[in-house]
């Protein structure tokens, strides 16, 4: 099991790719956006509402907007094919439309009744663009969101943290590239994971800008390349990986809901210092785990003040073990949630809220199955609506945000 867990999916299938002359930020951009000069942003926006119980049976304050439910009120999961057990998964119709939702897509589930909706359907009913209707707008992403890369012939999909909005790509960068289909977009991030095929140079994680190439047809992305941090070479992978996106719900205008940028990134510092080497052994627990519905923290058992902040030290105490690529994402939002909150009974809570998972057990499936019962949304499109409105709000966050903060020079 340990070798199925091994990250080959991207890395191993990679070739190395030379830069050009030194360049900087902001001399152009070779993907143009048709439709717009500035980026949109789908802003999902969380509200408090009723208490009310939840298909796990937690009890919970904090009722996000975006849960999606079926006819008979039952929260649906968020699903994507589970590690390991890939040629098990049967291929299911979505209820609305009748496509089929096989192992390469997400769709949403609710088990008592058996309802499926597919991804397209899904982001309809929550009230989110449909896949069909981006035209030529990408959807913008946060610092905090998730990629998913795969799934590969295993099943198993790699998880990559988002670490800033998109950027610029630089001429120089796309003229290394090959291979790219005509009318795709090219679209570039920070992030970091941890692969067994990668490293930093002097942390066990991997932090790179990673390249995606969308379709603007139909949303649909591919990890196509990636540049390491402080690196002059492109790793380009030889055949691209479909890609998704859970997007976290800490995305409104309100003071509850706000995320702090700069906040976050020092927390992905700090653990990157401090990270350990890809855990094997890690990887074959989280599928037992997996198995045995054990990677969820319980909100039903940590009710008092003592119960939450022992909740603190247990997770402290999983933040040591070895990773695997989930745990990344885990880990670096449970300590974004502790360093922004004022007590170990508020990171409790935050943690309860959006981030509910043992890193050490956890897996791409059980993220995707968890989160999207806590205001988190699964997306395989990267387009989104030109015609915001609603919760869906245009941004107008310049460029120049990030030419201050990131740098990027390549050089021959």
């Amino acid at each position: 099991v340990a070798q199925v867990f091994h990250q080959h999916t991207i890395r191993d299938s990679r070739s190395s790719l030379g830069v050009g002359s030194t360049c900087t930020p902001g001399m152009g951009q070779i993907w143009a956006n048709p439709c717009t000069e500035t980026s949109l942003k789908a802003k999902l926006v969380c509200h408090m509402g009723d208490r009310r119980t939840l298909d796990n049976s937690d009890t919970v304050d904090h009722v996000p907007k975006y849960l999606l439910k079926c006819n008979q009120g039952h929260g649906m999961k968020g699903h994507v094919v589970r590690e390991v057990f890939a040629a098990c998964s049967a291929v299911t119709s979505c209820w609305e439309c009748a496509t089929d939702c096989g192992r390469e897509v997400s769709c949403y589930r609710c088990k008592p009744c058996g309802v499926v909706y597919c991804n397209d359907c899904s982001r309809k009913k929550l009230g989110l663009p449909r896949q069909t209707d981006g035209g030529g707008v990408h959807l913008e992403v946060m610092p905090g969101d998730i990629f998913m890369a795969g799934p590969d012939k295993f099943g198993i999909h790699h998880v990559i943290l988002c670490r800033s909005e998109w950027q610029e790509v630089d001429p120089e960068v796309y003229a290394c590239l090959t291979d790219l289909e005509p009318g795709t977009h090219l679209l570039a991030c920070e992030t970091i994971e941890s692969t067994q095929g990668s490293v930093g140079d002097d942390t066990w994680w991997y932090p790179a800008t990673t390249y995606f190439c969308r379709n603007p047809r139909d949303g649909s992305a591919l990890l196509f390349a990636d540049l390491k941090s402080e690196s002059r070479e492109i790793s380009q992978a030889m055949e691209p990986v479909p890609t998704k996106v859970l997007l976290h719900p800490l995305r409104g205008h309100d003071d509850e809901d706000t995320f702090n940028d700069e906040a976050f990134e020092e927390t992905v510092w700090e653990l990157a210092k401090s990270s350990k080497k890809y855990g094997k052994f890690t990887a074959v627990r989280s599928v037992v785990s997996g198995l045995l519905e054990e990677e969820v923290i319980h909100a039903s058992k940590y009710q008092t003040e003592q119960e939450k902040d022992d909740l603190m030290t247990k997770i402290r105490k999983t933040w040591q073990k070895r990773p695997i690529c989930a745990s990344v994402a885990v880990q670096c939002w449970q300590r974004y949630l502790e360093k922004i909150s004022d007590s170990d009974i508020e990171a409790a809570d935050e943690i309860l809220k959006y981030m509910p998972q043992w890193c050490h057990k956890s897996t791409p499936s059980s993220l995707v199955k968890d989160l999207t019962q806590h205001g988190w949304v699964i997306s395989d499109s990267f387009n989104a609506d030109p015609r915001a409105d609603g919760e869906l709000v245009v941004s107008t966050r310049s460029w120049h945000h990030w030419l201050g903060r990131c740098k990027f020079t390549l050089v021959q």
